[in-house]
């Protein structure tokens, strides 16, 4: 049986100069141009691959983009709802204290008709009219100077010592002044506290100011709320800068100043 030799395929190219008698003669496979093609057309295909997977990502990209932003907004959200509930978490607390505060002179019970409080006996009403300032004044409700808050009241930290009082930034020599009628328990040096003036009140309550530039009152001395008992400074070996570090202790324990002075401004 005779064996047929496969025939090789050409395809001739024949370049013929313009301005020139010498021709170029090519010879090219006809398989080598059929692979050409095929990866000609492979790379296409890829092209039109990749851009369709580019416009999927953009799109994912865009997707997460807005979801990104709208986790943004919840937070944001969930961060107001919380401060919200810690506002009225002081209302409620503050609203307590006040209450504690009158204990055995105003008794508060529900409205059955209406869902608000009323005085159902008042036994601070019979009193005389001095009688019922005085009490009024005992509680320590004045803020000492005016200025900014730059810390408040923590009794736990992770990171710092516990700091049961606010802190509050005013001028150098602003006068200090007491936050409600009492008398001087101590009006001296201390370490950390530098000048100190801490004041005894009725039903319980004191009140602590430390770092003052200088006391102007003595022990013992009777002071009524809003006279000057001392100069703002910088003194003590625990200080950042001018302020007065003032506090409140209700029957031997700290409680937030916030919840008798009110709101401070924060720096």
């Amino acid at each position: 049986m005779a064996l047929h030799k496969r025939k090789t395929r050409f395809i001739n190219f024949l370049i013929v100069p313009e301005n020139s008698e010498r021709t170029w003669n090519f010879n090219i496979r006809l398989i080598f141009l059929q692979a050409i093609g095929v990866v000609v057309a492979v790379l296409i295909g890829l092209v039109i691959l990749g851009a369709s997977t580019y416009w999927k990502v953009a799109e994912l990209a865009l997707d997460y983009n807005r979801l990104n932003e709208e986790n943004i907004k919840l937070r944001k959200s969930l961060q107001k709802m919380d401060e919200l509930r810690e506002d009225l978490v002081r209302l409620q607390q503050f609203t307590k204290q006040i209450r504690s505060s009158l204990s055995g002179y105003v008794t508060i019970e529900k409205n059955s008709s209406a869902d608000t409080l009323s005085l159902a006996t008042t036994r601070l009403a019979e009193l005389p009219i001095e009688q019922q300032k005085t009490i009024f004044n005992s509680i320590p409700a004045l803020l000492p100077v005016d200025g900014y808050m730059t810390r408040g009241f923590e009794t736990s930290s992770l990171f710092r010592d516990a700091h049961v009082g606010v802190d509050i930034v005013a001028p150098v020599g602003t006068p200090i002044k007491a936050s409600a009628d009492g008398i001087v328990e101590f009006a001296d040096w201390t370490a950390d506290g530098g000048n100190m003036v801490i004041i005894k009140h009725g039903h319980g309550f004191s009140t602590i100011y430390k770092h003052n530039l200088r006391n102007t009152v003595v022990r013992m001395e009777k002071v009524v709320k809003g006279q000057a008992i001392a100069l703002l400074g910088n003194t003590g070996q625990i200080t950042s800068g001018a302020h007065v570090h003032f506090e409140i202790w209700r029957n031997g324990i700290p409680v937030n100043p916030i919840f008798y002075v009110g709101e401070i401004n924060r720096k």
